[in-house]
């Protein structure tokens, strides 16, 4: 039998000083968690939108944030909460759903939560794993966990929320397996590629037969590598299968004249500091970019990148050359490109020379705390019809941010070169200035 022991600090008196400061730094950063929590709510109160008036007014859409039963707040006022925040608009909508799930689906947990009983971190675990629930199905869960909150595992939590969803609602759970098969993904992500080793994570959702043909094809590959003379472990054979298999796939001559094998182009930063060498969006070790590029049936294309202002494109040129050369294998090697240079394209859609100058100068959606790589190229100021296209006026949007620049009145400018002033509903400005950044 475990017994669990709950110590009030505050009333508990510590005789070593320091031990005490601790104690009350914890206290007050508990307590301004939960200031913060109930600041959300209210504002939350105050941005709410019917799921009718949402429904009818396009241009005010509202988001679901929370499970059933929660109110709906005002989508493009949430990016003004998220900035305020500081965080990520994925973040923010994950801590306003989880906010307003606890309190208004958790009464009991939310209770404890404002008694400085269950730090808000705990009760968000149990929120978001409720939102799925049926609101007969939250209350059952608020019932049983509430008490115990502050020291049950998060094992008990899952089980208890399986335990109400197939007690509240079985056609549901058949219901979510068979819509889970649709869910089934496989996710190579290239957004994320780790710095210097130049690896990736890999994860997907797949029906067990095809898991154990994937495993069974890739423990097969491993092993014909070993026997081949490769003395990598078990585990890093595994990962280099995965990419023979690819590239057997790849060399299947399925149409006359089809290219095989693997493209990687590298582009060669010409900055104050260095030369820095990138390619797939992160930097690499000269080491691993030559294993990648010396590899058989390899096409490498080396891109020279002009980073800083008045930047001498012959000596981005020089540099590309040098790196081809080093690589000493079939490179190709493009003109430079001038990232501080303001390119024009006719038309509305950007030239690819023009969209790739603006992908490699803005790296990501240019909205505060947005990190989001998977953008669109927007024009900062409306396109005049049959005029041209500059680079000066783009920039990348998320598609979230896009639809609030666009149906909103979220407006920004861009008052120098890697500086964006945006203007929210809210009156307030936010400049995000990525000219610093390496």
């Amino acid at each position: 039998m475990v017994t669990s022991i709950v110590v009030n600090m505050t009333s508990t008196r510590l005789l070593d000083p320091a031990l005490a400061a601790v104690a009350d730094a914890r206290g007050r950063m508990l307590r301004e968690e939960v200031a913060t929590l109930v600041a959300v709510l209210d504002w939350c109160a105050a941005h709410e939108v019917t799921e009718a008036e949402a429904s009818i007014h396009t241009m005010t859409p509202g988001l679901q944030l929370g499970g059933d039963g929660c109110p709906w707040v005002s989508e493009f006022d949430a990016h003004d909460l998220a900035c305020v925040l500081g965080r990520s608009p994925d973040s923010c909508a994950a801590y306003v759903g989880n906010a307003l799930e606890l309190r208004h689906r958790l009464p009991r947990l939310w209770a404890r939560v404002g008694g400085s009983e269950v730090p808000v971190w705990k009760a968000f675990r149990i929120a978001e794993q409720t939102q799925q629930l049926p609101p007969a199905g939250a209350a059952e869960v608020d019932r049983a966990l509430a008490p115990t909150a502050h020291s049950c595992t998060f094992a008990q939590v899952e089980r208890t929320v399986t335990s109400a969803l197939t007690a509240h609602c079985p056609d549901e759970v058949e219901r979510r397996r068979l819509a889970a098969l649709e869910h089934r993904r496989f996710d190579v992500h290239l957004d994320h590629v780790r710095s210097l080793d130049g690896t990736v994570e890999v994860t997907g959702t797949l029906d067990l037969a095809d898991a154990v043909d994937l495993d069974t094809a890739v423990a097969g590959v491993a092993a014909q590598l070993g026997e081949l003379g490769c003395h990598e472990s078990w585990d890093a054979r595994r990962a280099l299968a995965v990419g023979e298999i690819a590239r057997a796939q790849l060399a299947l001559d399925l149409e006359v004249g089809s290219t095989t094998g693997r493209g990687v182009t590298v582009y060669a930063h010409l900055r104050s500091d260095s030369d820095v060498v990138e390619t797939a969006g992160t930097t690499v070790t000269r080491e691993q970019l030559a294993t990648w590029c010396r590899a058989p049936g390899t096409t490498v294309t080396v891109t020279p990148v002009v980073d800083l202002p008045g930047g001498d494109p012959a000596a981005a040129q020089a540099l590309a050359e040098r790196v081809a050369a080093w690589l000493d294998t079939d490179t190709h090697v493009r003109p430079a490109i001038d990232l501080s240079a303001d390119l024009a394209s006719s038309g509305y859609q950007p030239s690819p020379t023009l969209a790739e100058q603006v992908d490699l100068r803005d790296r990501r959606c240019v909205f505060p705390h947005c990190n989001r790589r998977r953008t669109d190229r927007d024009h900062i100021r409306p396109y005049d019809p049959g005029g041209e296209t500059r680079s000066s006026n783009l920039a990348r949007l998320c598609r979230a941010h896009h639809r609030a620049k666009t149906h909103s009145t979220w407006r920004y400018d861009r008052p120098g070169p890697g500086v964006f002033a945006w203007h929210s509903p809210a009156g307030a400005t936010y400049t995000v200035d990525r000219s610093a950044e390496p």
